[in-house]
């Protein structure tokens, strides 16, 4: 049985990747920080010249005040390593080559660059909230010619010979482009944003969820919690994850300098020559998954990951203003559910921008919380001392950091404090600025640290890291969690939920270690049986008290106790007839069946059928007994509704009270290829889900044609809704292929081989495109072809009959929805299996690599259903029920 889901389980930090101000890597980067190296420097020459943006003067229109920042130099991104085309590489923003490069570093730390893992199921979250300078440039390309009509406007211009103004403009404009990229059909998915974490998946074919959050200054950890969340209720297996910010450009600066937010000379948190930040560019990433996997990976753990606490700061005094009751509130939340306190952290890695007011209106809010700690017991810093002030990559920085220091073992210092903040009570406060790097003692206990990020717009992040001993990766699910997972055991072992006990028949299942004892069973049974009145309650009893994993089993159903009573006393009288040798033949007619067990312990095939198996109030019955059944419908209803326009129940189901004329409309709107396919997948997952409530889960899948699709649903490949938009977007290409000739299928009672040999003498193109069994095979091809070889068939004596079908699936004659469907199973991105499936394609196994996932779900179109073999292939592997 999996692991519950947990939102209390740790996660483990297993990789680190970054690109950072004075750092082209991680190590390098930790050799700074404990090295107390300030990476903060002019204004590159290269960036811009700072000289045509800056004044002294702070109330100087459209200047900036300040030309310092934490700038990342000679990056050289490497696209060849990463087998991205070169002019690709041209295009791409360089905040999209800092994330790439920092994540292929995470990557190699984690082992992953080598070791084999499941890309289907890793996803990419990022942090950034202004993009990168690439859209300023090809922006500033583009308003060239606003520049150009505001010269010839002037009068001043106007004055000058006509030849003369228009070498002056070409002069303008041949000077302004000459420094910027064209703008091409790669220009805009280099520039965006959003496609940061897109890249990223691209580039490592990664095709867990994608996408960047923006979060201002609390970007990077908005997604860290994301990952987090993500990793914990297992929409994916592992993360890469982080924040990257680059956006260092002159109007930033301008911008921040009018809100007085810059420092003009340096990055000095919690001292009292704190006059503001300094800007600073960047990528950190980080690799996460949860400790159980990370155990049982053998994965090298930095630290883990307790929990993620996130605030609003709700009306404050303004929308930029700190709030400290916001930024309580996310601590606050960090710590509940914890197993240890405030008090148990050792070090804390601050936002801690520089600002005179948001560093004293963090220390306080952060002291308030951790009161009981002793003062001056607990270290305190902020790597924006040494790098500044990396906006969205802030909190990823700031966690590197805290992850390395745990790892190392040592508080890391915060550089540039001399004089106190005069703002802060520094005798009472918990914490004190740690300015050398020291061996962390932790006094025998886990080494704890915690990490601060606080955005524009009032967001708030508090996370909670723990050094990974022996005591803290004893992780055991938490009380809720473990609950949760015995009510289901508990639900599993027991009958579904019923919403008409009396409709239909009750199972009663009975086993003992010979048949002396299950016939004592079922003389319990009869005399026990309830007088009247439903049987659900009671065969929920027997059902629970009598396992049924004995050598001798015996079963029956029944509808009433009347029934119950009869069917015992006709077992009953055959105690002395071997009925286990042979069952009598008024047995199954009576739902009576017995059997014995084999050796060991068989394995479980479920197997699903595909299109030809529907027909009108195909399980209404269950529908209306059983709660999952009607959910699994009522959510088909809800998707269908989307899809089509109306629920599928309308369309399968009777109301009372039909015509025949309407009864028959029915029947033929069932076998609409559009209608078909999700009506047989949704009775496919409404029975998986019943069994799986009654216990019964499969050690593999497959299924026939359509039937496939149930399959990869029960295997986790696919969610029932990507499922349900698959099979109709499935049917509606295949319905809409255009060709001269549709073509046909017929049934044809033979094996395989004897009609492979007949179709070798047809004229045209015909093959075997169901090798269903030993009497049955189903062929498809061009319809003067099809009709040929039925004919061929009965002069042989064969039973041969065309099949009513729109058009000759599983032939080439359906190829051309091949590429259609193809594209949308890159938009639902199916996972790798979780359970063994096997493929009509290939009678094998699906594979774990998504992208071949995709391959051959489409491959399954037009390629022959090798059912025979597949079925061969699950007995080879033991299944056997």
């Amino acid at each position: 049985m999996p692991l519950p889901l947990d939102p209390t389980e740790p996660i483990a930090i297993v990789g680190l990747g970054g690109v950072l101000p004075g750092a082209k890597d991680v190590p390098s980067f930790w050799k700074n920080v404990v090295g107390k190296v300030d990476s903060i420097v002019e204004v590159p020459a290269d960036r811009w010249d700072w000289r045509l943006y800056w004044s002294a003067d702070r109330k100087a229109a459209d200047k900036t005040y300040s030309k310092i920042g934490g700038f990342v130099l000679d990056f050289a991104f490497e696209p060849l390593k990463l087998r991205i085309p070169p002019p690709v590489a041209k295009q791409m923003d360089t905040v999209q080559q800092l994330a790439v490069a920092a994540t292929a570093e995470a990557l190699k730390d984690a082992g992953y660059e080598t070791k084999e893992f499941d890309r289907g199921r890793c996803a990419v979250i990022f942090g950034n909230s202004m993009g990168g300078p690439k859209k300023e440039a090809s922006d500033l390309r583009v308003y060239t010619a606003m520049y150009l009509e505001r010269l010839a406007q002037s009068a001043a211009f106007g004055k000058l010979p006509s030849a003369q103004r228009e070498a002056i403009s070409a002069e303008v404009e041949t000077s302004v482009k000459s420094g910027l990229m064209s703008i091409t059909e790669d220009t805009m998915p280099g520039e965006l944003s959003n496609v940061i974490a897109g890249r990223v998946a691209n580039t490592f074919n990664l095709n867990g969820a994608n996408f960047t959050v923006d979060a201002a200054c609390a970007a990077s950890l908005g997604a860290l919690s994301q990952a987090v969340n993500g990793l914990r209720f297992r929409q994916f297996d592992m993360a890469v994850t982080g924040g990257v910010d680059q956006m260092m450009a002159a109007p930033a600066y301008v911008k921040f300098s009018k809100i007085g937010a810059l420092s003009a000379d340096g990055s000095r948190p919690f001292d009292a020559g704190a006059n503001g930040f300094v800007m600073g560019e960047g990528c950190g990433v980080l690799v996460l998954k949860r400790l159980s996997d990370a155990q049982k990976d053998g994965d090298r753990i930095y630290a883990l990951i307790r929990s993620i606490g996130a605030s609003s700061d709700g009306r404050g005094k303004g929308i930029t203003a700190p709030n400290p009751k916001g930024q309580k509130l996310a601590m606050e939340r960090a710590f509940e559910g914890l197993n240890y306190g405030p008090k148990d952290v050792g070090l804390i890695e601050a936002h801690g921008t520089s600002t005179p007011v948001g560093d004293a209106v963090e220390v306080t809010a952060a002291a308030e919380l951790f009161a009981d700690a002793a003062p001056g017991s607990i270290a305190l810093g902020s790597v924006k001392s040494q790098i500044g002030h990396l906006k969205a990559a802030a909190g990823a920085a700031g966690l590197l950091k805290a992850a390395l220091a745990i790892h190392h073992k040592t508080l890391p210092p915060s550089i540039n404090f001399k004089t106190p903040n005069p703002a802060v009570d520094w005798k009472k406060c918990p914490f004190y600025v740690n300015t050398d790097a020291k061996a962390w003692d932790s006094k025998g206990k886990p080494r704890r640290a915690n990490v601060s990020a606080f955005g524009f717009g009032g967001t708030n992040f508090h996370v909670t890291l723990e050094e990974a001993t022996p005591e803290t990766t004893k992780w055991v699910p938490s009380l809720a969690a473990a609950s949760q997972a015995l009510l289901s055991a508990a639900e599993a072992s027991r009958p579904p939920k019923a919403m008409e006990p009396g409709l239909g028949g009750e199972a009663f299942c009975l086993g003992g270690a010979d048949e002396t004892a299950v016939f004592n069973r079922l003389e319990r049974l009869a005399a026990e049986a309830p007088a009247d009145g439903p049987l659900s309650s009671y065969a929920a009893k027997v059902n629970t008290e009598n396992p049924v994993a004995q050598p001798v089993r015996l079963s029956l159903a029944a509808e009433s106790a009347k029934a119950l009573k009869e069917k015992a006393a006709l077992a009953l009288k055959s105690r002395s007839a071997g009925i286990w040798q042979k069952a009598p033949p008024n047995f199954k007619p009576k739902s009576i069946h017995v059997g014995q067990g084999t050796a060991g312990k068989p394995k479980v095939a479920f197997l699903f059928p595909g299109q030809g198996s529907q027909y009108v109030d195909m399980m209404k019955d269950l529908r209306e007994k059983y709660q999952v059944v009607a959910d699994t419908f009522a959510e088909a209803d809800r998707i269908m509704t989307r899809l089509i326009g109306e629920p599928l129940s309308d369309i399968l189901f009777t109301k009372g009270g039909e015509t025949p004329e309407k009864l028959a409309d029915m029947a033929e709107r069932i076998k609409r290829t559009e209608i078909t396919q999700p009506a047989v997948l949704t009775a496919d997952i409404a029975i998986l889900r019943l069994l799986r409530q009654l216990g019964v889960e499969p050690d593999m899948v497959a299924g026939h044609s359509l039937g496939e699709y149930g399959a990869l649903v029960a295997a986790d490949v696919l969610t029932f809704e990507q499922a349900l938009d698959a099979v109709s977007a499935r049917g509606r290409e295949m319905a809409g292929v255009k060709v001269s000739d549709n073509g046909k299928m017929a049934s044809v009672a033979w094996p395989v081989e004897k009609v492979e040999a007949v179709l070798k003498k047809v004229d045209g193109y015909v093959i075997a495109a169901n090798k269903n069994c030993r009497i049955q095979t189903v062929i498809a091809g061009a319809s003067s072809a099809v009709d040929q070889a039925v004919k061929l068939f009965q002069a042989e004596g064969v039973q041969a009959q065309l099949i009513e079908v729109s058009h000759a699936f599983h032939s080439e004659i359906v190829a051309p929805a091949s590429e259609p469907f193809a594209r949308f199973l890159e938009r639902i991105a199916p996972q790798a299996p979780r359970i063994p499936v096997l493929s009509n394609v290939t009678a094998g196994y699906y594979p774990k690599d998504a992208k071949k996932v995709r391959e051959l779900m489409t491959r399954q179109i037009s390629a022959p259903v090798e059912w025979i073999a597949q079925v061969e292939r699950m007995y080879a592997d033991g299944a056997r029920i």
